[in-house]
């Protein structure tokens, strides 16, 4: 994740307020009350300490609401073609990792590398990654963010049919997100890319400085493929480009901060996790911060330790964002007491939403087990335990697997030195 999602922001003064606690986060559970530390004014927080309970009673998400307009403006561009049709056209191979080319990671069990110009390419970086189940195929879908700026192409997924791991290789193929601007018209996704999580037919994004978008796979279209639409997008003519892409995602709402909401209330949404413990699913998100160019509100006096993680709740029966008069509010809050945090998902071997494991690239890269009650176990690149580099993660509800995508190492194309891959651990491994 670090580059052009680390952008420079004024320096805040910390100030805990005293006696911050539960308050407009939800119900908390009598073990939450005794075991979370609770902020107090200029407190120091510790590198690795347990999850420090957060009042973010402030803060809140309001639904855009452009669901059905935003679907209309795409109905010109073509048919709307579902998840499956597009695992029936996956055009690439990502060779499968073999003993001698996985990275070290406690308790791997497979993966697989991209093709070799994807695993090379200095345009587009991997970042975020989610997993579900379309029709009797399990799927993965990552997030990558084009580094360059003329044009800026914004953000492209990979679909990955992951039903085979004992295959030669896995089948993918990128799709570019795109937002509908008017009728039969659409632009570029000008975001990092950093987080997703997948919910029935939504696939939410972190939107890093205002909130969440959400793209509808019932929605996706395909357009012209022709050498003159390499270079341009959106209409062109008789037909609609996306920079060569055969297919586009397109934005169909999103959840924003209203502007009234300042720091240290406000916060940056850097990456997302899916959450399906309790009776309400939720999606997670969190901060990006670190001791130098990405300081954050929380910090207190040790920079990078105080990025937030909060949880979203999500309406099971129409796997929108839980809202009250056009209102989300978080369910939970903490700060989390670890730096350069990149990803995050639930501890799904627990019954309670109070345990997480969260992807880091301090040093190096690292997989952090954390909670309200105990201090952190770590699993780290330069003990061989972890990968470098890691970004998104997703824990299948099974409890079984913890799948993770790499953003690799600038210029390595070796998968078990540093490279580009996506990979899956036993979560009782990582436990």
């Amino acid at each position: 994740m670090p580059g052009r999602h680390l952008e420079t922001r004024s320096v805040f003064t910390a100030v805990w307020l005293a006696g911050a606690g539960l308050a407009g986060c939800g119900p908390a559970t009598a073990q939450e009350l005794a075991n979370a530390p609770v902020g107090t004014e200029e407190q120091a927080l510790t590198e690795g300490a347990p999850l420090t309970v957060h009042d973010a009673s402030c803060l809140q998400l309001q639904d855009q609401n452009t669901w059905s307009s935003a679907a209309s403006y795409m109905t010109s561009v073509g048919p709307a073609l579902g998840l499956p049709a597009i695992l029936q056209d996956l055009n690439r191979a990502g060779p499968m990792l073999t003993a001698s080319t996985h990275p070290p990671a406690t308790g791997y069990k497979g993966g697989f590398r991209w093709n070799d110009g994807d695993m090379g390419t200095p345009e587009w970086i991997p970042q975020a990654l989610t997993a579900g189940v379309s029709g009797s195929a399990n799927v993965a879908i990552v997030s990558w963010h084009y580094a360059l700026t003329n044009p800026d192409k914004g953000v492209r997924i990979s679909v990955a049919d992951i039903s085979d791991m004992s295959a030669s290789a896995v089948n993918y193929r990128h799709l570019l997100l795109v937002r509908p601007t008017s009728a039969g018209n659409f632009t570029n996704v000008a975001e990092h890319g950093g987080g997703l999580a997948w919910y029935g037919n939504y696939l939410y994004m972190a939107d890093t400085s205002d909130g969440i978008r959400v793209f509808d796979l019932t929605q996706i279209r395909a357009v012209d493929t022709s050498t003159a639409c390499e270079t341009k997008l959106g209409k062109n003519g008789s037909v609609w480009c996306a920079y060569g892409y055969k297919y586009v995602l397109p934005q169909v709402s999103a959840y924003v901060m209203p502007a009234s909401i300042t720091s240290p209330c406000r916060t940056k949404f850097s990456f997302l996790g899916k959450d399906t413990r309790g009776t309400v699913p939720g999606v997670l998100s969190g901060e990006y911060c670190n001791n130098g160019d990405t300081p954050c509100p929380y910090d207190g006096s040790t920079p990078g330790l105080g990025g937030r993680l909060y949880r979203w709740p999500v309406d099971a029966a129409t796997n929108r964002l839980k809202a009250v008069s056009g209102v989300v509010k978080p369910e939970r809050a903490y700060i989390m007491n670890e730096p350069n945090v990149q990803g995050v998902a639930p501890l799904m071997t627990a019954t309670s939403t109070t345990s997480y494991w969260l992807s880091s690239t301090r040093y190096g890269g690292a997989l952090f087990k954390v909670s309200t009650s105990a201090s952190r176990t770590a699993y780290l690149s330069g003990s061989s335990q972890w990968p470098k580099m890691p970004e998104g993660m997703h824990a299948t509800g099974s409890g079984t697997n913890l799948w993770t995508v790499t953003e690799g190492v600038a210029g390595v194309t070796s998968p078990a030195s540093g490279g580009r891959v996506v990979f899956f651990v036993d979560q009782a491994s990582v436990d």
